[in-house]
């Protein structure tokens, strides 16, 4: 073989640190698709699980690649938010069958705030930059709409929205985080006003009302959240009725 300089291979081209050339096996995606992931790890684990080391290993990349679709990790905090609210559900709500309505908007509310429970805590986590859009003042509108087309007092209307909000959102931190990812066996703690281990741990406690309730039958999340829902809807018929 030659010595001759031009016979020599030719080296491969350089590329920016963290870059993933395109003739190589390394996942591509979207800045939707990024969000998204983002958006998952936190409805999980919260939003202090998000960092750039954690997303590139989820997409097989290098943190430094990430920079080639967002310019920092707020950045992203502000895109998987408004990925969130965006997942609002838009409801078709009926005055004529408003009980109907008001299950419909408790339970797909729910849909959202149980698949993302975690995320819903960013207030407390992270400072959002993001432009929430006028999703959420149209759908608020909506509901005030409805409440107020039912007979409701615009004041009631009000105190129902807040209600609505903060039912589901409890709903989805207290009992369903814990039923969709504790082992079974824990699972008691939502099943029950209060764990039989709990009341064992403790016989000096004075509770009778609390050992009764162990024998009636445990619920599922989904049954203690159609009660929840059946009791705010006797409260709105006690509303309307004083009206």
């Amino acid at each position: 073989m030659s010595d001759a300089p031009n016979s020599l291979p030719t080296p491969p081209a350089k590329r920016g640190r963290g870059r993933p050339r395109k003739d190589s096996n390394w996942a591509t995606f979207s800045r939707d698709e990024l969000a998204a992931r983002a958006l998952h790890i936190a409805g999980n684990e919260g939003f202090s699980a998000v960092t750039m080391h954690r997303l590139a290993a989820e997409f097989s990349v290098t943190p430094r690649a990430l920079y080639n679709y967002v310019a920092d990790r707020q950045e992203i905090i502000n895109l998987a938010v408004a990925q969130f609210l965006e997942k609002a559900p838009f409801i078709d709500f009926d005055p004529e069958n408003w009980r109907d309505s008001v299950g419909e908007a408790y339970n797909r509310s729910r849909e959202v705030y149980r698949m993302f429970p975690r995320a819903t805590l960013v207030g407390m986590e992270e400072s959002v930059t993001a432009d929430i859009g006028p999703r959420h003042t149209e759908l608020l509108e909506r509901l005030l709409k409805f409440f107020v087309d039912i007979g409701l007092p615009l004041k009631n209307a009000v105190s129902l929205s807040r209600c609505l909000e903060q039912d589901v959102l409890g709903f989805a931190l207290k009992y369903d985080y814990p039923y969709d990812r504790a082992p079974e066996q824990y699972r008691d703690v939502v099943t029950r006003v209060v764990a039989e281990r709990w009341l064992d741990n403790y016989p000096e406690v004075d509770a009778p009302m609390c050992r009764a309730s162990l024998e009636l039958p445990e619920q599922t999340s989904d049954e203690i959240f159609a009660e929840l829902v059946e009791m705010r809807i006797l409260s709105i018929e006690v509303i309307l009725a004083r009206n």
